[in-house]
């Protein structure tokens, strides 16, 4: 029997206003390296066998204090990382909405729009079914640190379904920054999701990604 914890990376520079980062490599803000530092005192305890990361640096960041307190060397993924934005990248939600109206509305109505030069959730859930096909059944404890969006593609791995269209306008809120989803495997069997409870006075934004857009 192993356990997966999949963390949310902390807050990120640009989380507190929706910028698409996506791809792009922006650190950690000032919250979310103290996230970093109370989910190393939530987790040193557990009896962390392995821990795996995207290979940006605000998930990497996230777990490097447990990390170190654990004596486990994080290993990396690309395959963990958030939805690539292509032309949207850097951008805000309202940035999008101005550069392309119909496909913005069609985002936020629901579909899985391809961002020009980017990406559509179901590429990124290819990629991360395949490391869960990789992954296997591990035994012990292991600590996945990833993104929203594959946080919610975890999720409906476990629950045996699969999201349609866009993954942040569904019926589930993406998770919190600095959460951990519990699943135990073999099953998988879902345990906890979107558990915040560690962070005490580092409360994360809980907001939409995006304002809903009603017009062109």
């Amino acid at each position: 029997m192993g356990t997966l914890l999949v963390v949310r990376h902390g807050q990120a520079e640009g989380n507190t206003v929706h910028r698409l980062v996506g791809h792009s490599d922006v650190p950690l803000d000032d919250l979310g390296r103290r996230q970093a530092d109370q989910l190393a005192d939530r987790l040193e305890t557990v009896g962390v066998t392995r821990i795996v990361s995207s290979d940006l640096s605000r998930a990497l960041d996230t777990v490097r204090p447990l990390a170190a307190r654990v004596g486990v060397e994080p290993e990396t993924d690309p395959r963990l990382r958030e939805i690539d934005n292509g032309e949207w990248t850097g951008l805000l939600p309202s940035e999008v909405d101005a550069r392309w109206p119909d496909l913005w509305q069609a985002y936020t109505a629901g579909s899985d729009v391809a961002r020009p030069g980017g990406e559509r959730w179901a590429d990124v859930r290819v990629r991360v079914r395949s490391f869960l096909a990789d992954l296997g059944t591990p035994e012990g404890t292991t600590v996945i640190a990833t993104h929203g969006g594959p946080c919610l593609l975890f999720l409906e791995w476990t629950l045996g379904i699969e999201f349609s269209g866009n993954l942040f306008a569904g019926v589930v809120q993406a998770p919190d920054n600095a959460s951990i989803t519990t699943i135990l495997v073999p099953g998988p069997r879902l345990v906890g999701y979107n558990d915040v409870g560690h962070l005490g006075e580092a409360v994360p934004d809980t907001t939409p990604p995006y304002e809903p857009v009603t017009g062109g």
